[in-house]
């Protein structure tokens, strides 16, 4: 195009506004998240308009009886209209402040009269059908266009439900510049606009008023790049281009980015709210005890193949943010956050008569409405329980207040259901959230709003899905690195570095993995309120979601995750002054961040920090409930030295912690590793299957009984215990070894009454050679995963009998399971136990047969 010399000065104009951008982008960084990130819609309009004009094509300045007007395309109720309904389109005039009429169309648009909250800026919304009646456009936006809901062809949107742009519209645009934003850049993308020649006005370009600022490290922001074309065919094949986020590429092992940090996010989306509503944050995870099952198995690939985890006290802080509800709330709040997070109320766990009506005035609750009850420290949805508001009181009794006599209470229950794994109850049911809660030891709750997601439909069912998405914290000077440098040799052997140092929001990148849909065990038609809301991707598996939506929603978290992970930790001082109103929420975080210590120093002088604060609290302010956790981790700390009196010391803490709270299922477990390390197997068993009677979820007890079954040469029980925790956590190696030790004995018993001159029945000699398979399957699984490779010593030991067998006898020893529990110390048993006779019913015990 020939630019004539009114339009070089007007150019010159632009020029000199743009220059100007970057000090408007510093007062656009400074808004507060929810702000900059409605407000970009609009200053993204006044940005396109300058670089247009900076580009050289002619761009009317608007005048008060001759105002720019722009058309925005493809608009809808729950984005546009209720960004103009809350005057977010003032500031579409920001940079030259002229006279600008903007024009919503859109299909069905609701009618919001005064829109027009700025000086300069009007706001009109009308419907295609409408369109003659309002004035010309001088250049029209199309803000981040979903392919999968905008059509530009009528036949094929009208007839696929999406939302058309009608001919009669695109034929007013001929000739007319076009702007469309983008949640993210796509290089694919970029080469093939070139293709459009004298078409293209503005190549892809980072946009300065994104809701992220234009980071040059954020992967995905709303409106973060524009680019324009000219007249509806440009724009239709630019929209028709591939916009599919790219999957990143396996890196050799010597080129992985040193990840600080990976994690999940589990939350709720509903695209029926309005756009600043859609997303809410429920918990926050550590990805390497997280679940990837189905469709989001490729998030824990994609994980392995281009990063390595590097250790450091910073990292540890971050595990313990993930694993409390609590922390993580009142930091996303602090972030300037609290828009994508439920409305959330805390309280101590102490039931009274009114706590039910505070409840639902806290959270500003309808009668209708339902309230999601939740333990701060659980994961899994261990506690989770979702209460209609005219039932809450009864259920809040019931979860608050445990049996009086406790112990009375744990000896009515038999060892036998625990040693088979069968608590008398279905996995999930209310009897088992009640018990998680009976045996937690933290010493406040959370209720919050119940938040619904976008129904997802699966083999012709409709479910209340929960998504969860993955993501890799990084520092940005890593980042920039380049994947074709290898980490410096001496930032440690995990590239650790100053590792101690704290690490900025500013500093960290983070890089999003992926997500999927966790489906909960019943449709939404179901009357069974928990099993159609909670997640329980096991039952009813997962689901696929589409990249565009997922785009949406990592654009809509902005910096979130870097805001909740970065920054110092936490003193005892500012956790007190922040919780001087819930001084047992100080004294709690206070010794959980000593435990997160490696220093034992440090760790003693939190924990003496904590119990200061603890003193101080009345009964009803869950006194017992601090004092049991801070006396516990005295015991860790004492378990974790190397003096040789250390487990009978740590026990005297443990057992001052059961007496505080009798139901404390992490204590009693411990006390079972005291006794198991102590060399008390019988001792072990019982407190080891008491704190399973309590929290049936817990992996831990499930591995370690196995262990003393071993010692004690109770093999059927190992099997069954191994098997009863494989049932809840799949991915447990320890239970696998622990099956093929049993397995092997068992077997070994059979040849050694065969050896012994014994005519064994056929039924026993096909049980023989199921306990023979069994064993190798079991022990090659065990030796095979993750755990059991890093663990191996160098070499394989052959075992001296039975030939058929050969494993590593000291595999999976000493294996870390919830910091402290380990399975090693079980002397391996070679030889025929000919003092032994086989049980009579153990075929059918162990495999269902009958003998």
């Amino acid at each position: 195009m020939r630019v004539t010399e009114e339009n070089e000065n007007g150019r010159e104009y632009w020029e000199s506004l743009w220059e100007l951008c970057e000090g408007y982008r510093e007062l656009h960084a400074a808004e507060p998240p929810l702000e900059r990130r409605a407000l970009s819609w609009s200053r993204c309009i006044a940005f396109a308009q300058v670089m247009l004009g900076a580009c050289g094509e002619p761009v009317h300045r608007g005048q008060a009886d001759d105002p720019l007007v722009i058309w925005v395309l493809g608009t809808s109720d729950e984005v546009e209209g209720a960004l103009a309904a809350n005057g977010y389109f003032r500031d579409a005039s920001w940079l030259d402040r002229a006279a600008t009429q903007i024009v919503l169309l859109g299909t069905s648009l609701q009618q919001m009269p005064g829109h027009g909250s700025g000086e300069a800026c009007s706001v009109q919304v009308t419907s295609y059908d409408n369109v003659k009646d309002v004035s010309p456009p001088h250049f029209a936006m199309v803000f981040m266009p979903d392919r999968d809901h905008l059509a530009f062809e009528p036949g094929d949107g009208l007839q696929a439900g999406r939302s058309a742009i009608p001919r009669e519209v695109l034929a007013l645009l001929v000739g007319v510049p076009i702007v469309v934003s983008t949640c993210f850049k796509l290089p694919a993308r970029e080469r093939s606009l070139e293709s459009l020649g004298s078409l293209l006005l503005l190549r892809e370009t980072t946009c300065p008023f994104s809701s992220s600022a234009g980071d040059p490290h954020a992967q995905f922001s709303e409106n973060g790049w524009i680019f324009a074309v000219r007249g509806p065919d440009a724009l239709d094949f630019a929209m028709n281009l591939d916009s599919q986020i790219q999957k990143p590429l396996p890196l050799p092992e010597d080129q992985r980015l040193p990840a600080l940090f990976w994690g999940i996010l589990d939350l709720k989306y509903d695209s029926s709210k309005p756009i600043l509503e859609r997303v809410r944050v429920l918990e926050t995870g550590d990805g390497r005890i997280s679940k990837f099952s189905g469709d989001g198995a490729a998030i824990q690939e994609l994980m392995k193949s281009r990063y390595m985890p590097k250790e450091s006290s910073v990292v540890r802080k971050f595990h313990l943010i993930s694993a409390d509800k609590k922390l993580t709330h009142d930091l996303m709040d602090l972030a300037g956050y609290t828009h994508i997070v439920p409305g959330q109320a805390c309280y101590p766990r102490h039931y009274h008569a009114d706590l039910a009506e505070q409840i639902a005035l806290d959270l500003e609750l309808q009668e209708d409405d339902k309230v999601v009850l939740k333990l701060c420290n659980r994961s899994r949805a261990a506690g989770v329980i979702v209460a209609p508001l005219d039932e809450l009181d009864e259920v809040l009794e019931e979860i608050l207040v445990s049996p009086p006599k406790m112990e009375v209470w744990l000896d009515e229950r038999t060892q036998q259901q625990v040693q088979v794994g069968q608590f008398g109850f279905t996995w999930g049911c209310f009897e088992e959230q009640k018990r998680h809660w009976w045996a937690n030891e933290c010493p406040c709750f959370v209720a919050e709003r119940w938040c619904t997601s976008t129904p997802v439909l699966k083999e012709g069912k409709l479910f209340d899905g929960t998504m969860r998405v993955g993501f890799v914290l990084l520092h940005k000077k890593e980042v920039s690195k380049g994947v074709d440098q290898k980490p410096n040799s001496a930032d440690g052997p995990n590239g650790g570095g100053a590792s101690d140092v704290p690490i900025q929001p500013e500093e960290l990148a983070v890089h999003w993995l992926g997500g999927y849909w966790k489906l909960p065990k019943q449709d939404m038609g179901s009357t069974e309120l928990r099993d159609r809301v909670v997640s329980a991707a096991r039952t009813s598996g997962t689901a696929p979601v589409r990249s565009s939506l997922l785009a949406e929603i990592y654009a809509a978290l902005g910096d979130s995750v870097q805001q909740l992970f970065g920054g110092v930790e936490p003193s005892t001082k500012m956790l007190a002054e922040h919780y001087k109103q819930q001084p047992e929420i100080a004294a709690y975080l206070t010794a959980r961040f000593a435990l997160s210590n490696r220093e034992q120093s440090r760790m003693k002088k939190m924990l003496y920090d904590a119990q200061v604060l603890a003193n101080k609290l009345p009964e009803a302010r869950g006194k017992h409930f601090t004092e049991s956790f801070i006396a516990r981790c005295y015991g860790v700390l004492e378990a974790r030295s190397d003096a040789k009196d250390r487990w009978d010391t740590a026990k005297r803490h443990f057992q001052k912690s059961l007496k505080h709270l009798q139901s404390n299922a992490n204590t009693l477990y411990l006390l079972g590793m005291a006794a198991l390390e102590l060399g008390k197997c019988g001792d072990a068993v019982s407190f080891m299957s008491r704190s399973l009677l309590l929290d049936p979820d817990f992996r831990a007890p499930y591995v370690n009984l196995g262990v003393a079954y071993l010692r004690m040469k109770l093999f059927e029980e190992a099997i069954h215990i191994s098997e009863a925790c494989l049932d809840r956590h799949p991915s447990s190696p320890q239970c696998q070894y622990h099956i093929g030790v049993a397995a092997c004995q068992l077997a070994l018993l059979i040849e050694a009454r065969g050896k012994g001159g014994a005519e064994l029945p056929l039924a026993e000699k096909m049980l023989y050679e199921h306990l023979r398979r069994r064993a190798t399957e079991c022990l090659s699984t065990a030796q095979s995963s993750e755990e059991g490779q890093k663990r191996k010593p160098q070499g394989n030991l052959r075992l001296p009998e039975p030939p058929w067998l050969e494993v590593d006898s000291l595999m999976l020893q000493a294996m870390a399971v919830d910091g402290l529990s380990r399975t090693g110390g079980y002397r391996q048993e070679t030889q025929p136990l000919r003092e032994f006779r086989l049980p009579p019913t153990v075929g059918w015990r162990i495999f269902g047969w009958r003998t």
